[in-house]
């Protein structure tokens, strides 16, 4: 079977630190954290021991593309995958056209749309509105509180059915819900299905809408698994990946969309790449449900499989984009299983984590980071890892850190983990 190359042609960011490509760009070369402390009384006073996160306040979905009539009718999650999917598809060269048949549609001009697939993650859903309206249920003990389309907006395949209904994607539509892996694996799934030529084109990436949550749920229940950072006093710093004194990860929120499409197609319209996705590989490690393996075996095990389905060698590996946690046995392993895999060569492959500055966004988070290592590649500059002040000898990788680097890898990989064991591996390479 004749395998199709796949390339990014298109991105599309909400963040923490800054809501579209290039403000995102920005404060990510600027080294800009979005940690901020939280001051509603569900944080303060109810004796969360983390009382920080990085989270998109004042997020206006209107203004980021989100027809009017159907802001009450979604969750947050799926605000911001509806914004981050069209400002990618308008960053590939799409033109985007009112279907005069559905008012709430945008018709995808130059893509099949019966070859034009969606693939969006997310760790959780439509928490949001899950907690609020059964709150509302509990309280007012009538269904004719709560909304009518609850259970429309609280599922995690919201997001992907959203998007394919406002940008009229015929082609496969699939949610991945694997924790903190999804957005990468919705990327993956997006490239086994155009590498062998099923499609043409795919909306992928992740989301998750739950760091600003009313009544601080799921910062409670991260907390309650002693995973996050308590450096409330200091936000700006609390997350660390690789520092010595790293004592958690800082929850984030927020989407990434990266358009897809079959080299062939791209070239035929005229599309300009940011970078190849050459391979992609997941596994599992069957051990835990939180923690890692720590042996390292399995990422080992995933990143030369990745490489294998790339027809690349370990050798070529010039970056790494770590999943990069803050937490301690995380990064402790990660650069167990780096120094297993690249040898000699460990301490001269550059590596960074973007979750410094972005907080953790769960299933977003390896969407977002696959947006700004493609950026980094077509730039020729590697994002920083911020908050870096004492070495770990546990986790002495060759860290871009505090400062952006000139490069420009030609091949680099994306890690993702996620609860349960998941893991997945994303092989970039430069045009």
């Amino acid at each position: 079977m004749k395998r199709h190359r796949v390339v990014i042609t298109g991105i599309g960011v909400v963040s923490p630190i800054g809501v579209g490509r290039e403000p995102f760009w920005e404060a990510c070369l600027e080294g800009r954290s979005g940690a901020e402390r939280l001051e509603t009384p569900w944080v303060r006073d109810t004796g969360l021991a983390t009382q920080i996160a990085c989270t998109l306040e004042g997020f206006d979905p209107v203004a980021a593309g989100v027809p009017k009539k159907q802001v009450n009718l979604l969750d947050r999650t799926t605000w911001f995958t509806l914004a981050s999917a069209g400002e990618a598809l308008v960053d590939a060269g799409f033109t985007l056209t009112p279907n005069p048949d559905n008012r709430n549609q945008l018709l995808v001009e130059g893509a099949d749309p019966r070859r034009l697939t969606t693939h969006i993650g997310s760790g959780i859903g439509g928490v949001n509105t899950l907690e609020a309206t059964h709150a509302i249920w509990r309280d007012a003990k009538s269904k004719n509180a709560v909304k009518r389309y609850t259970l429309p907006m609280l599922i995690p395949n919201a997001p992907a059915g959203q998007v394919a209904i406002r940008f009229g994607a015929k082609g496969e539509c699939k949610a991945v819900c694997t924790a903190c892996a999804a957005g990468t694996m919705a990327l993956g799934d997006a490239w086994r299905l155009l590498s062998c030529g099923e499609a043409d084109v795919a909306i992928a990436g992740g989301a998750e809408g739950f760091a600003a949550d009313h009544d601080a749920y799921a910062l409670m229940g991260f907390d309650r698994l002693r995973t996050m950072s308590t450096r409330n006093d200091d936000p700006q710093h609390a997350s660390r990946p690789f520092d010595k004194l790293r004592d958690g990860f800082v929850l984030g929120e927020g989407a990434a969309v990266l358009v897809l499409e079959r080299e062939e197609h791209a070239q035929a319209r005229g599309a300009k790449p940011y970078a190849f996705i050459d391979g992609y590989a997941s596994n599992c490690d069957a051990g835990s449900m939180m923690q890692l393996d720590e042996t390292g075996e399995s990422i080992v095990a995933l990143i030369r499989t990745a490489l294998d389905s790339a027809g690349r060698d370990v050798s070529e590996v010039a970056h790494v984009n770590a999943h990069g946690t803050s937490t301690v046995l995380n990064d402790k392993t990660e650069s167990l299983a780096l120094r297993k895999l690249l040898g000699p060569r460990y301490e001269s492959v550059s590596v960074t984590a973007l979750k410094s500055m972005t907080g953790h966004a769960i299933g977003a988070s390896g969407a977002m980071e696959t947006a700004a290592l493609a950026l980094s590649i077509q730039r020729g500059v590697i994002t920083p890892t911020i908050n870096y002040e004492v070495p770990d000898p546990e986790c002495d990788v060759d860290l871009v850190a505090n400062q952006p680097r000139e490069q420009r890898p030609a091949l680099a990989v994306k890690l993702s983990y996620g609860f349960g064991g998941h893991n997945a591996c994303l092989v970039l390479t430069a045009p």
